[in-house]
C-alpha cells in the first residue's frame, strides 16, 4: 500500500471510530445534506450521478446533479470558491484516467482536466475551456459541456423509505406494505436541481471506466477540503445506518480508502435481509453485496448500453428506478417503491430537461 493511501485509510478509520462513539441521528433530507457546510450552502449538495453512452457515436456522458434548491443570487445555483469534480478512472487502482473539474464565477465557469483520477484535493490540471451557465459549450478535444438548472430526474418514495429505516433501526420485521402508503406520489415531483453534463470522446477513456464525483471547497487559508463524495445512488443515505458523523467521514474519502466502510455496509445489508427473511445466510449475502458496492464507484463499459439493476450495473442511465434497485439489494428481495417513473430526461444533449428558476 502506498504511504499516501495508508495515511488516508488510517485517518478514515479514526473517523469511523469517532463517529460510532458519537452515535446515530436521523438523516435530514431525501438526498444527501450530510455535512454541516452543505446544510448551510445547498449549492454544494451532491445529489445523483449518471454515466451512459452519448447520442454522438464513440462518446460517453457524465452527469453530476447538485443542489436540490437552486435559487437566484450569489451561489444560488453553483457555488463559487468550490470545485465540482467528475473523476474517471481507467483502472481499478485509481491510478490512471482523468478528473474533470468545473469552477464557477457567477454565470460563467471554467472546465479543467487533470491526468489523474485520484489526485490531491483542489488539484485541477490544465484549462480545457470556458462556458456560460444555461448554454451548450463546445470545448477542445471534442468535449461538450452544459451546466444549469434542470428538472430533477430522480424520483423516490421518501416517506416509505423513512418507515423502512425506522423498522431497521428498531429491529421490526420488514413490512412490504409500507411502499403503498405514499399513494404513488413522489416528493420529488416539480423539484429542480443544478446539473453538470459532460459529453467526452471515448478516445480519452479506457474500455472500462470507474466514476465517482466529489466537491471541494476553498478554505480561509487557501487550501482545499473535499466535503462530499458520491457514486452509487443512495449509498451513504441507506447503507451507512443512521449515523451522520459516519456519513460525514465517508464524504471525505476516495475509493482507495474505503475498505473500512465495507463491513459497515455489509452489517447494514445483513440486518435488513434478516428482518426481511429473504436469505438463508444473511451474513454471506451482506458481504457479497458490500463487495459489489465498495469501493463506491459507477463502473461502465464505454460504448455499451447503460443499465442499473440489482443484478447488473453498467454505468447508470437517466431512466433507472434507483430507489427500487438499491432497496432490492439492501433487503435481498425484489422491491418496488410503487412510484411511477416521470421520465424527466431526453435522448439528446444535454439529456436533462433545462428549466428556469421561476
Amino acid at each position: 500500500m502506498k504511504l499516501k493511501t495508508m495515511k488516508k485509510t488510517m485517518a478514515f478509520t479514526a473517523a469511523i471510530v469517532g463517529s460510532i462513539a458519537l452515535g446515530g441521528t436521523q438523516a435530514l433530507a431525501s438526498h444527501h445534506f450530510e455535512t454541516t457546510l452543505v446544510q448551510q450552502k445547498p449549492a454544494l449538495n451532491q445529489l445523483d450521478n449518471y454515466v451512459f453512452a452519448s447520442e454522438r457515436p464513440d462518446h460517453t456522458v457524465f452527469i453530476m446533479n447538485v443542489s436540490s434548491t437552486p435559487k437566484e443570487g450569489d451561489d444560488g445555483i453553483f457555488a463559487s470558491e468550490a470545485l465540482y469534480n467528475i473523476h474517471v478512472s481507467s483502472d481499478d487502482k485509481f491510478e490512471t484516467g482523468h478528473t474533470f473539474s468545473l469552477q464557477f464565477d457567477g454565470d460563467k465557469y471554467t472546465l479543467y482536466s487533470s491526468d489523474t483520477p485520484n489526485g490531491p484535493v483542489g488539484e485541477v490540471g490544465s484549462k480545457v475551456g470556458e462556458g456560460v451557465v444555461g448554454e451548450k459549450a463546445e470545448l477542445s478535444d471534442g468535449i461538450q459541456v452544459w451546466a444549469g438548472v434542470a428538472k430533477d430526474p430522480f424520483y423516490g418514495n421518501s416517506p416509505s423509505l423513512h418507515l423502512l429505516r425506522a423498522q431497521l433501526n428498531s429491529g421490526q420485521p420488514y413490512d412490504p406494505a409500507i411502499w403503498s402508503q405514499s399513494g404513488g406520489k413522489s416528493i420529488f415531483v416539480g423539484r429542480k436541481s443544478a446539473a453538470i453534463v459532460l459529453d467526452v470522446p471515448n478516445s480519452m477513456l479506457s474500455s472500462t471506466v470507474r466514476t465517482f464525483m466529489t466537491t471541494d471547497v476553498k478554505q480561509d487559508d487557501d487550501t482545499w477540503q473535499q466535503i462530499q463524495y458520491s457514486a452509487n445512488p443512495l449509498f451513504s443515505h441507506i447503507m451507512l445506518f443512521e449515523n451522520e458523523a459516519l456519513k460525514e467521514a465517508y464524504n471525505h474519502t476516495r475509493p482507495d480508502m474505503q475498505d473500512d466502510i465495507k463491513p459497515i455496509a455489509a452489517a447494514r445489508i445483513s440486518r435488513a435481509a434478516t428482518l426481511a427473511k429473504s436469505q438463508d445466510d444473511p451474513i454471506k449475502y451482506g458481504n457479497e453485496v458490500a463487495d459489489q458496492l465498495v469501493p463506491d464507484v459507477l463502473t461502465y463499459k464505454t460504448g455499451t448500453k447503460a443499465t442499473y439493476s440489482a443484478t447488473e450495473r453498467n454505468g447508470r442511465p437517466l431512466d433507472d428506478d434507483a430507489m427500487s434497485v438499491v432497496l432490492t439489494m439492501l433487503l435481498g428481495t425484489e422491491t418496488d417503491q410503487k412510484i411511477p417513473n416521470p421520465k424527466l430526461y431526453t435522448a439528446t444533449f444535454p439529456y436533462v430537461i433545462p428549466t428556469t428558476l421561476d
